[in-house]
């Protein structure tokens, strides 16, 4: 008789577990993972994991200097970059220039004096290990020779 009381609750911590355990893979499934270079304004290339980010330099918060490397799936070039464009177009940032082709495209993004220049390379071979590279910069030189590493 004991064993037959138990059953229900053995089976009904089962059904919990596994309701837990769908839920966490739903979650982790939804996770595009970050969105944002470095907690700024600055968006992620769409598809694509930050993999390397160098010389980066920081003013008042802002990123305004740095080289980042993405790579990723790239199934298509033209539907990547309108992504990309409405992304940073959504974080208050223009479109200076867009050359848009295949294998491999340009865009800067402009705000104020910050620019985002995001080269796009599809890889022709394996798709999934196409790369994007961001050069953050501001566009007057003495500004940036004055900006330090520790955003100073």
């Amino acid at each position: 008789m004991l064993n037959s009381m138990s059953n229900p609750r053995s089976h009904l911590n089962r059904v919990r577990v596994l309701a837990g355990l769908a839920l966490t893979l739903l979650v982790a499934a939804c996770d595009s993972g970050p969105t944002w270079v470095l907690d700024s304004d600055v968006p992620q290339m769409p598809d694509m994991e930050q993999r390397l980010g160098f010389d980066i330099k920081r003013r008042s918060g802002d990123l305004v200097g740095g080289t980042f490397i993405f790579i990723g799936n790239l199934s298509d070039m033209q539907e990547s970059v309108s992504t990309l464009c409405s992304r940073f177009r959504d974080a208050g940032w223009s479109v200076e220039s867009s050359t848009v082709s295949f294998p491999r495209s340009a865009v800067v993004f402009a705000q104020d004096d910050r620019r985002v220049n995001a080269v796009i390379d599809a890889d022709l071979l394996e798709p999934a290990m196409s790369r994007a590279q961001y050069v953050v910069s501001i566009t007057d030189a003495t500004d940036a020779m004055s900006v330090g590493a520790d955003g100073g």
